[in-house]
């Protein structure tokens, strides 16, 4: 079975997105998922994004990453143990919506854990000249949240669409 080219841009656009801020991936699988009711059998990654303790925690998370961000204090989003956890997170949310559309997960994980890493490293690149100033360093950060919230929504959508009309 071939994964098909809307999950391989849909994996890539979520890693993107783990890449800018590593919990709002999740959230936003998590939530596009616990709506559907054909979760039977999508496999591990996708059971794990729509537990009630995810369901819970995530959307929480997500919006303390986001505050947390434009704090002057925040450690920079390259450094190993964060890097780290960015590779689960992008790979484990393309690894469920792979799950969902019951297609391998294998190459859509690694596309996802692989974007996350490249965005993390051009976003910090790209805001860490204006750390020194706090409210340009915020604004950029909310202007970063923005564009990874339409390119969720946009891989979102190009996953889940089209294997709603069954392929």
């Amino acid at each position: 079975m071939s994964t098909s080219s809307n999950l391989l841009w849909a994996a890539l656009a979520i890693g993107a997105v783990t890449g800018m801020r590593s919990m709002l991936a999740p959230t936003l699988v998590s939530r596009a998922l616990s709506e559907r009711d054909d979760l039977a059998g999508a496999g591990e990654a996708a059971q794990l994004l729509t537990s009630d303790t995810a369901q819970t925690f995530l959307p929480t998370l997500a919006a303390s990453e986001m505050i947390g961000d434009k704090m002057p204090f925040a450690p920079d989003r390259t450094i190993v143990p964060s890097m780290m956890f960015r590779v689960v997170s992008g790979g484990v949310s393309a690894a469920a919506l792979a799950g969902v559309r019951r297609e391998p997960v294998l190459v859509p994980a690694l596309l996802g854990a692989t974007a996350a890493l490249v965005t993390a490293k051009i976003g910090l690149s790209l805001r860490k000249p204006y750390q020194p100033r706090p409210l340009v360093n915020a604004a950029l950060g909310a202007l970063e949240e923005g564009l990874a919230l339409m390119v969720g929504r946009a891989g979102l959508r190009r996953a889940l669409a089209e294997e709603r009309r069954g392929r």
